[in-house]
């Protein structure tokens, strides 16, 4: 069985063309008459995908070919089995435009699996990895072979771990080109959960895993951007007693976020960046950095877009000139201040199909900034994708995207 894909990606820092086809063969059988519990799986597994800058033609491929065979699957319960799937051949392959392969993984993965009879997956048990492995960050290879001609900008992306500096946290820095040369407007990047941690080197290194520091770290993000970008690594610590009611129901992430808001935001209990968090850090980068009070901005993404939800409740206009919250939960915010969340223009942004942070959580503070406290469409900006789930980030962030968060960034001056 063959089947065609396509999607535009702009998980690099700006879009790519994604043409690719999978194909797949697969056959059961029982191990034996008197084992008909136990059954056998026989697998071929095969795809191939073209990566092309639509700006410049240029493009490069990844492929794979993986073989499953003779796999054992033992009847867990009703119609569930566990089976480990020995994934052998050659998974991973980049080639450039003429054929010559850049990177190969000759590995062997083991994953261990739920399946039902029905060919549905129920649950990931987990990977064991032996052998050589390439890495899979494909944006390491699109920068070299399809990347912007006008973009140097992994060679100014510094880890600035937690003691080295004077700042409370540990965090990501890039300086432009033109830094030095007058003073440069700030951008603070706040990140989800997924980037949290210690703020060592090793964990900071985890900052390049998405969104803007992604962008930044593998030359996806354009030299003329005259912004100064910092992004600070919260340590998640946790929750604590009393979340138990988010853990199944839909939204979970909004409720706990909600919970953790009205439990006053526990410092012990964070899982997101506290309005101090922030508010220290920025008072750090005015500081240390050549930067202009008058031009601070503020975004962040899922739990760090509701990092800035939180910040703008408590701090308002007090540091920074416009904030962009991608994906996060402001209801609470708005529920507090109502309209004073007006002192600072706020463009928030949420995918319709999010099934993690409910969009309500951008559409409700936003829609009522602007119907009930008179802001203007242009000062209380909101955009809904109606396609995309909880990334919304990327399309955002990205050059060449639909919307350019940063100009509007740049019109916007604090008093």
């Amino acid at each position: 069985m063959s089947e065609p894909y396509d999607y535009r990606s702009f998980e690099c820092g700006y879009p790519i063309e994604v043409a690719g086809e999978f194909t797949s063969a697969v056959v059961s059988r029982p191990r034996s008459p008197k084992e008909p519990d136990v059954l056998y799986f026989h697998g071929r597994f095969s795809f191939r995908e073209v990566w092309t800058n639509p700006g410049t033609g240029a493009r490069f491929v990844i492929r794979g070919t993986w073989l499953e065979a003779d796999v054992t699957a033992t009847l867990v319960e009703d119609n569930v089995y566990e089976y480990t799937v020995i994934q052998a051949g050659q998974p991973f392959v980049v080639e450039d435009s003429t054929g010559r392969v850049i990177a190969r993984e000759r590995g062997v993965l083991r994953y261990q699996i739920l399946w039902d009879t029905d060919g549905n997956f129920v649950d990931f048990l987990g990977v064991d990895v032996r052998g050589p492995h390439s890495s899979l960050n494909t944006c390491r290879y699109a920068a070299d072979l399809i990347g912007l001609t006008n973009s140097t900008s992994s060679q100014r992306y510094t880890l600035r771990p937690a003691g080295t500096t004077g700042s409370p946290l540990g965090y990501v820095e890039y300086l432009p080109p033109s830094y030095g040369q007058a003073t440069s407007p700030l951008l603070v990047f706040l990140h989800g959960s997924g980037e949290s941690g210690d703020g060592s080197a090793d964990a900071l290194a985890v900052q390049a895993e998405q969104a803007i520091p992604r962008h930044i770290a593998y030359d996806g993000w354009p030299d003329e951007r005259p912004f100064v970008v910092l992004a600070p690594q919260h340590d998640d610590t946790g929750g604590g007693p009393g979340y138990e009611h988010c853990d199944d129901v839909a939204f979970g992430g909004s409720c706990f976020l909600t919970t953790w808001h009205d439990r006053g935001h526990l410092s012990t209990e964070a899982p997101c960046f506290t309005p101090d968090e922030v508010r220290d850090f920025i008072t750090y980068a005015v500081g240390a950095y050549d930067v202009d009070p008058a031009r601070v901005y503020l975004t962040g993404l899922s739990c760090g877009g509701f990092g800035a939800w939180e910040y703008l409740e408590i701090q308002g206009d007090a540091q920074v000139a416009a904030a962009v919250p991608i994906a996060g939960e402001g209801r609470p915010a708005w529920e507090a201040v109502g309209c004073d969340l007006a002192s600072v223009p706020t463009w928030a942004f949420h995918g319709a199909l999010d099934d993690v942070i409910d969009p309500q959580g951008s559409i409700v503070p936003i829609t009522g900034l602007r119907n009930q406290c008179g802001v203007a469409d242009e000062e209380a900006g909101l955009t809904v994708y109606p396609h995309r789930d909880h990334d919304s980030w990327n399309i955002t962030y990205a050059q060449g995207s639909p919307v350019d968060i940063y100009t509007w960034l740049l019109d916007h001056t604090s008093p």
